[in-house]
């Protein structure tokens, strides 16, 4: 393909090669000898020299170059597979565009063209140089400032395992995104040298079949990319919700130390209002009190305690908004077949959702029943507010789509209500409640064998 001397082959080379492996020393901020890297160097140059003397596609053997560089990284300095890959086509897709745009500078500036650059073998190895020496010193700078590239630290720095599969999915992320770029690249250089006839043997069916390869490449790259980060808003969606029912839960357990400290206090109260003879307002104070704590009681003897915390948080909310909330709840053991953190999703989005239906109605109502027994859990949250058209209930499981303001709604909850049904091969029923009209929603999860 690109047939060349040895000798003024490895003048070009050779040097490419030497500051990639150098850019890769920097960005993970790791020394080598000199002797050391101009080792890897010479091996990668002569296997580059060997593979195109191979007739292939144009652009396969660059990308059979950044993988041996992968695999001498591995070996010898010891990276972590992904770490090495992201390093290396980032520092890949740097030194393409560079060249690309020192090369044709330098053509234009001499008035020289790029064929004649390119097969003559002194100009070759003179017209790398200048964009080698600008990286190298671009290169030394960094390194004397101490630089890296902030989330590639990040990375190699974090030694706890959950860092560690956090390291593992930002390398992953990291490394689709110079995919697409060095894609690109590699892209713009097969044009160029078919519109510049550089490349004999880069014909037009050449040119298609690398554009394809391209274009797929960075399409599956762009589907897993979209992919991760619709894994971190669902998660940051879930870790959002457990951390705000683990304060309330943390809210409940000071609200018994806080009875429990004040029990003198009511009844000192109650005392002095029987002494005085008014016994209506110690009746209704006893009343009073009863209510709380029958209230706090009940909360605390549902199991999960999680359970029990969504349900204080949504009773408060639901007194605030005017609505009329009613819950029951009817466990029995202490086991279930879902996770608790599930079980806390799975109402509180229910919930959320039927708080907000109701304030359609004049005298909105909510209603919650939770049993769970040997058949399993069933979850029931009504409301009256208004039903939901027949054209809407296909689309409203859908990611992303919501009949609310969508700049107050993120219409991430039914769908997450319906990835956590379908984990534990449950059902979820949308239906009229039978004592008012409104919504419906029966979740069903069975115990798993």
């Amino acid at each position: 393909m690109d047939s060349m001397p040895l000798i003024p082959f490895l003048g070009s080379s050779v040097p490419e090669s030497l500051i990639l492996y150098y850019m890769v020393l920097v960005l993970v901020g790791q020394n080598e000898s000199l002797r050391f890297i101009i080792s890897l160097s010479l091996i990668t140059s002569l296997f580059s020299y060997i593979i195109r003397a191979i007739p292939m596609i144009f652009g396969i053997h660059s990308i059979l170059q950044v993988i041996l560089m992968v695999i001498l990284l591995n070996s010898f300095l010891k990276l972590p597979w992904l770490i090495a890959f992201a390093v290396m086509i980032l520092s890949s897709v740097i030194l393409g565009l560079t060249e690309g745009i020192f090369v044709p500078f330098l053509a234009w500036v001499f008035s020289l063209e790029l064929q004649q650059i390119l097969t003559d073998p002194l100009l070759r190895m003179l017209f790398t140089l200048p964009h080698v020496i600008f990286l190298a010193v671009l290169t030394h700078m960094i390194r004397k400032r101490q630089f890296r590239v902030p989330l590639i630290a990040r990375i190699l720095e974090v030694n706890c395992e959950t860092a560690k599969r956090t390291r593992k999915q930002q390398t992953y992320l990291i490394a689709l995104c110079l995919i697409q770029a060095l894609m690109l690249v590699l892209l713009k250089i097969s044009f160029y040298a078919y519109s510049s006839s550089v490349y004999i043997s880069l014909t037009l069916d050449n040119l298609v079949e690398i554009s394809i390869f391209v274009l797929m490449v960075a399409a599956l790259a762009t589907i897993f990319v979209a992919n991760y980060l619709l894994q971190v808003i669902e998660r940051e969606a879930r870790l959002e919700t457990e951390l705000h029912y683990v304060r309330e839960r943390h809210n409940l357990n000071l609200r018994v130390q806080v009875e429990r400290h004040d029990f003198y206090n009511h009844l000192t109260a109650i005392y002095g209002y029987v002494k005085e003879g008014h016994y209506a307002q110690a009746e209704a104070y006893i009343g009073n009190l009863y209510e709380t704590v029958r209230h706090i009681e009940s909360l605390l003897k549902i199991y999960p305690p999680e359970l029990a915390a969504i349900l204080s948080v949504k009773q408060e909310e639901a007194k605030t908004r005017g609505i009329r909330f009613h819950w029951k709840v009817n466990v029995q053991g202490t086991t279930l077949p879902l996770s608790p953190e599930d079980l806390t999703h799975l109402t509180g989005n229910l919930l959320d959702n039927a708080l907000d239906a109701a304030k359609a109605n004049c005298t909105p109502i909510v209603d919650l029943s939770l049993t769970c027994n040997k058949l399993g859990l069933e979850l029931t949250v009504s409301n009256n507010g208004n039903p939901i058209p027949q054209s809407y209930k296909q689309n409203i499981y859908i990611l992303g789509y919501t009949t609310k303001d969508v700049k107050q709604h993120s219409g991430l909850g039914l769908y997450i209500i319906q990835q956590i049904i379908d984990r534990y091969a449950g059902q979820l029923e949308l239906k009229e409640p039978e004592n008012y009209s409104g919504v419906e929603f029966v979740a069903y999860i069975p115990w798993s064998n």
